[in-house]
């Protein structure tokens, strides 16, 4: 049989060399909470110093930002200085004839400005159409009444309608005349 090398140990001793499992009564729990707790706080740390950091940066780049809106504005032309206030004073003009139009058309249709919010003539159109039939009150549904029945002469009304107080609401003004008349008792 082959001699085991010197370096290599044997079963009896790399068994010796391993460490022993702890003691059932002694346990190193107690320990992990400190470490948790400290690498807690340790954590909170380091990420409350980067916050810092990160807003010097911001205050910072936010400066150069300025710096860099102040350069530009000083290297433009005359022209493109005349371009620029061109352009906002042309959205303004345009802005005031939308409000300008949608006012025209809210007063023509005796509807409140603030409903409307097309920007163009056809569009505020279409915007009204729809917002008149909204506003015209829809006919009332039949209430079981036919005028046609009586060939024309007067309306009569049945004890069970005028007991209805929707039917009563609806058509008040011709029972009370009917009443008067003597048509209903």
């Amino acid at each position: 049989m082959a001699e085991p090398d010197a370096g290599t140990p044997t079963p009896l001793e790399a068994q010796a060399q391993q460490p022993t499992p702890p003691e059932t009564g002694a346990s190193a729990t107690p320990a992990a909470p400190e470490t948790e707790v400290h690498d807690w706080q340790a954590e909170a740390t380091k990420w409350k110093a980067l916050s810092r950091q990160n807003e010097a940066q911001a205050k910072a780049n936010a400066d150069k930002a300025k710096q860099f809106d102040a350069f530009q504005e000083s290297q433009k032309t005359e022209l493109q200085k005349a371009q620029d206030t061109a352009a906002k004073w042309e959205a303004q003009y345009k802005q005031a004839q939308t409000q300008a139009l949608r006012a025209e058309t809210a007063a023509k249709n005796n509807i409140p400005v603030e409903l409307l919010t097309a920007d163009n003539a056809e569009a505020l159109d279409a915007q009204v159409q729809a917002l008149l039939a909204f506003k015209t009150p829809q006919p009332a549904s039949r209430s079981g009444i036919d005028p046609t029945k009586n060939g024309g002469g007067p309306t009569t009304y049945t004890q069970a309608q005028i007991s209805d107080p929707a039917f009563y609401q609806e058509h008040r003004g011709d029972i009370l005349k009917a009443m008067s008349e003597g048509r209903i008792k």
